[in-house]
């Protein structure tokens, strides 16, 4: 009995490729402890249908495909399909993530323009802000002096009158002693 590893060596053939034989025979492989074991027989089959192949089909070539060897054109061209397909489901996507990268990068830019935004208004609103606070200690300035200024002119008035009281009492007085 062989292993699917030892065949495979042996013929100088894929492990994928003897596989595919062993679905055609599932009576001649034995399971042990979980590993596949071929019988003698098996063995013969798969060894004649190989050196018949070759002799039938010089076209068939052993190809290497990342590193595995492949049998026949047929398995390579199937290997190759597959491979070209995982290529352009990359491909796919990468270009789904380059499309997202530029809706990250406009999301960006709109949120830039926002924080921009609301440091401008900010700012407005602390030099309004800053204005009020500057207007209110100039209009406290003002009443002041407007205070002031009407004490003064209060202080006048009475001064005044107190000034007109003191003449008409001199005229009384001159008029009284005259």
């Amino acid at each position: 009995m062989y292993t699917v590893e030892e065949i495979a060596n042996e013929l100088d053939i894929s492990k994928v490729t003897i596989y595919s034989k062993l679905r055609k025979f599932p009576d001649e492989v034995i399971i042990k402890k979980g590993k596949k074991y071929i019988t003698d027989r098996l063995f013969d089959v798969i060894k004649d249908e190989l050196d018949s192949k070759k002799e039938d089909n010089p076209h068939d070539i052993k190809v290497s495909i990342n590193g595995s060897v492949v049998e026949d054109i047929n398995e390579a061209n199937e290997i190759s399909e597959l491979n070209q397909g995982l290529i352009e489901a990359v491909i796919g996507q990468l270009n789904e993530k380059d499309m997202q990268i530029k809706e990250k990068d406009n999301q960006i830019r709109t949120l830039q323009k926002l924080i921009e935004n609301s440091q401008m208004i900010l700012k407005q609103e602390q030099e309004k802000d800053l204005k009020k606070i500057s207007m209110e200690s100039h209009f406290e300035e003002f009443d002041k002096k407007l205070t002031e200024i009407k004490e003064k002119l209060d202080q006048r008035r009475k001064l005044e009158i107190e000034l007109k009281e003191r003449k008409e009492n001199k005229k009384l007085w001159n008029k009284i002693f005259k």
